[in-house]
């Protein structure tokens, strides 16, 4: 079964961070960063809010599966380059960032984890994909991926797409799909598998 994917617009935030949210409810990287408790689910939406709210911003790959009753799923991250946010967003993130305690230094680990691992040639980075459970089973995932892939590889700078998982599950996944694995590290008490897909210029 086939969706629609477009690239993503600020009208399509409201339903792009519900499908997010659910889809996120019980992910390791998420939980580690976000930490689980009182107001959990409203930082998740946050956090997911001011990420395609930046992208949008700056460009970068923003892209949403539809089906007949809407969003079912979403797919953003970086092109080659990460620019600097608008600074509304920069200080919009930093207060949310030092509302949630903590969070500063989880994120600290979690970045020179990836930073360890990334490959040196340009590429793009897939920072976030997820699919509204109702809807898994369907090949929307694969199809997402795809779709992220291709963008990437449309770029003649890029040689390649980078992305980080904490899923065991999620592994094969990635890997039927071309990506192997760069190197893993330990986010709390999670496995962060760091992923690459080479475009073999």
């Amino acid at each position: 079964m086939a969706m629609k994917i477009t690239t993503a617009s600020l009208s399509d935030l409201e339903e792009a961070l519900a499908c997010l949210a659910t889809a996120f409810a019980r992910d390791p990287i998420t939980g580690y960063l976000l930490m689980p408790g009182p107001g959990y689910p409203e930082r998740v939406t946050q956090f997911f809010s001011l990420l395609m709210r930046a992208r949008i911003a700056l460009r970068m790959p923003v892209l949403v599966g539809r089906e007949t009753t809407g969003i079912v799923g979403a797919a953003m991250g970086y092109a080659t380059t990460r620019p600097e946010w608008p600074a509304d967003l920069a200080e919009e993130w930093d207060r949310f960032e030092n509302a949630t305690p903590g969070m500063t230094d989880r994120m600290a680990v979690y970045d020179a984890i990836a930073a360890e691992f990334k490959p040196a040639a340009p590429h793009y980075y897939l920072g976030v994909i997820g699919v509204d459970p109702k809807w898994h089973g369907r090949g929307f995932g694969a199809q997402l991926l795809s779709a992220f892939c291709e963008v990437s590889a449309a770029d003649r700078l890029s040689d390649g797409v980078y992305l980080e998982t904490a899923q065991a599950t999620n592994v094969g996944f990635y890997e039927r799909g071309g990506f192997v694995e760069t190197g893993r590290g330990n986010l709390g008490g999670a496995t962060l598998w760091c992923m690459y897909l080479s475009h073999r210029r």
